[in-house]
C-alpha cells in the first residue's frame, strides 16, 4: 500500500474524530455543576441555564457508589433499546429513618397488548410510576398492581393517552373505595397516595401527576434542565386559590404535628400572608409544612385518602382531588435523561443538585472502556438516591431514570473520545520510539 495514501487515511481520521471531540467539548464546557448556593431552592418551570457542570462537592463524589446502607437494594435497570426509550434504572428503599416503606414503584419498558384490544398493530409502548404512598401502604399497591392494566383497558388508550390517564385516575380511585373503604370510616382503609405516571409513545412521553413527586430532565449535554410538573403543594398558589374557593384553609404546621384545635392553627390569611410564612419556612431551619384543613394533608391531590375526600368523613369534596396534570414533551436528540422521584428526594436536593449527581457518573464513569448506557443508567439512579440519604433525608425515596437519544451519543463521544486520545498518544510513542532507533 502507498505510505502517502496510508497518511492520507490517518489524517482525514484524525480530522473526523477531532470535530467529533470538539463538539464534545461544546457539550462539556460546563463540566461541572456546582450544588445551588441555598439549600431547597425551587427551580421554576422553565429551562436552567447551568453555570458550572463539574461538581466538586466533598459531599458528591463517586466514593458515594461504594457506601452501604442497612436493607439497600442496588438499582435495578434495562437491557436493551426500545424505540427513543436507550435505557433506564429505578429503585425505593424505606429510607434512613423509617422501618417501612409505603412507596411503591411500577416499570414495565414493553407494555403487552390487552386481550380486549381490538388493535391490529400494537405499538411500542413503554411505562414508568411511582406511587408515593401515606397513611399506610394500601392505597400505593393498589396502584402499582392495577393503574397498568386500568390504562390500556380504557377505551381511549392508546389513541388519546392524555384523556385515558385522566380516567383510569378517576376510575382507579372509585374502585379502590369500593374494595378497601366502606360507610363506616373506622371500618375504612385511610391511606393515600401520590402519583408521577409517564407513557412513552410515538417518541413522545405523556406525564400525569398527581401530588408532590417531581420529573425533571436534562437537555443538551446538561447544559439546560426543566422541570417537568407541578408540584401540588397547598403553598402553590393555585391550589392555594381553589382551596380557598371551595371553603378550605391552608395552614403553617410548625411543629409538624397536626393539632386538631383550630384556634391554634396558624392559618395563612391572604396572598401576601402566603408569600411571608413561605419565606419563614425557607428561612427557618427547622421542619415547617403547609397542609389543608379540614384533612390535614400536605398535598393538594391525592389518589385514595377518603377522609379528605367524603363529605360525610368531615371532608369538604373538591378541595383535595385525584384530577392530574397532564403534560407532554417531544423526545428529540436534545433531551438527555428525564429524571423522576418522590418528594423524599426533592425535599433537600434541588433539580440542578439531581441532575449534577447523575452527570457525575455519565461524565466520569461513562470514560471507561466497558460502561455501557445500561450499566450507567443504574449508578445514576444510585448515585441520586445516595445523595439523598448523605443530605438526611427523612422520608421514604424512589427514583427512576430514563435515558433517551442524548446521553446515548454523548457516551459513544466520550468513549470515542478517549480512545482518539489513546490512539493518538500511542501514535506519538511509536514516532519517538521510531526516532530513537534511528
Amino acid at each position: 500500500m502507498d505510505p502517502k495514501k496510508v497518511g492520507q487515511k490517518r489524517h482525514s481520521t484524525i480530522n473526523f474524530t477531532s470535530n467529533f471531540s470538539k463538539n464534545l467539548e461544546k457539550l462539556m464546557e460546563s463540566d461541572n455543576i456546582t450544588k445551588s448556593s441555598k439549600k431547597g431552592t425551587k427551580q421554576s418551570d422553565g429551562p436552567i441555564t447551568l453555570i458550572d457542570n463539574n461538581i466538586k462537592s466533598s459531599i458528591l463524589s463517586l466514593n458515594l457508589l461504594t457506601k452501604k446502607y442497612t436493607d439497600y437494594e442496588e438499582p435495578k435497570c434495562s437491557q436493551k433499546p426500545i424505540g427513543p426509550l436507550k435505557s433506564f434504572s429505578h429503585n425505593t428503599y424505606q429510607g434512613l429513618f423509617k422501618d417501612y416503606n409505603e412507596d411503591r414503584v411500577s416499570v414495565n419498558s414493553l407494555v403487552k397488548k390487552p386481550s380486549s384490544s381490538k388493535i391490529k398493530s400494537w405499538p411500542k409502548i413503554s411505562y414508568f410510576a411511582i406511587f408515593d404512598g401515606h397513611g399506610g401502604e394500601e392505597c400505593s399497591e393498589f396502584l402499582k398492581n392495577n393503574y397498568l392494566n386500568y390504562l390500556i383497558e380504557n377505551k381511549n388508550f392508546p389513541f388519546d393517552i392524555k384523556i385515558s390517564m385522566i380516567e383510569t385516575c378517576q376510575k382507579i380511585e372509585e374502585d379502590f373505595f369500593k374494595q378497601k373503604c366502606s360507610d363506616n370510616l373506622e371500618e375504612s382503609d385511610k391511606s393515600g397516595s401520590c402519583a408521577l405516571i409517564a407513557v412513552i409513545f410515538d417518541n413522545k412521553i405523556y406525564i400525569a401527576n398527581i401530588g408532590d413527586s417531581r420529573a425533571i430532565m436534562s437537555m443538551n449535554g446538561g447544559v439546560k434542565i426543566k422541570q417537568l410538573t407541578t408540584d401540588h403543594k397547598p403553598e402553590n398558589i393555585k391550589e392555594y386559590e381553589r382551596a380557598i374557593k371551595n371553603g378550605s384553609k391552608i395552614y403553617l404546621d410548625d411543629n409538624d404535628e397536626v393539632d386538631r384545635d383550630i384556634s391554634k392553627l396558624n392559618f395563612v390569611k391572604d396572598k401576601a400572608d402566603l408569600e411571608k410564612k413561605i419565606e419563614i419556612k425557607q428561612k427557618n431551619t427547622e421542619e415547617k409544612i403547609f397542609r389543608v384543613y379540614p384533612s390535614d394533608l400536605a398535598v393538594m391531590r391525592t389518589i385514595g385518602d377518603i377522609k379528605a375526600k367524603k363529605k360525610e368523613f368531615g371532608a369538604l369534596p373538591g378541595t383535595v382531588i385525584n384530577t392530574p396534570d397532564i403534560f407532554v414533551y417531544d423526545l428529540n436528540g436534545s433531551v438527555d435523561f428525564i429524571v423522576m422521584g418522590c418528594d423524599g428526594i426533592f425535599d433537600d436536593l434541588s433539580n440542578q443538585e439531581i441532575i449534577n449527581a447523575a452527570w457525575l457518573v455519565f461524565k466520569n464513569r461513562g470514560k471507561e472502556k466497558n460502561y455501557d448506557i445500561n450499566e450507567l443508567t443504574k449508578e445514576a439512579c444510585d448515585i441520586v438516591m445516595k445523595f439523598a440519604l448523605e443530605k438526611q433525608t427523612s422520608d421514604n425515596l424512589s427514583c427512576i431514570i430514563i435515558g433517551f437519544e442524548g446521553i446515548e451519543k454523548f457516551i459513544k463521544m466520550n468513549q470515542l473520545k478517549k480512545k482518539v486520545n489513546n490512539s493518538m498518544n500511542n501514535f506519538k510513542k511509536e514516532l519517538k520510539r521510531a526516532a530513537s532507533i534511528k
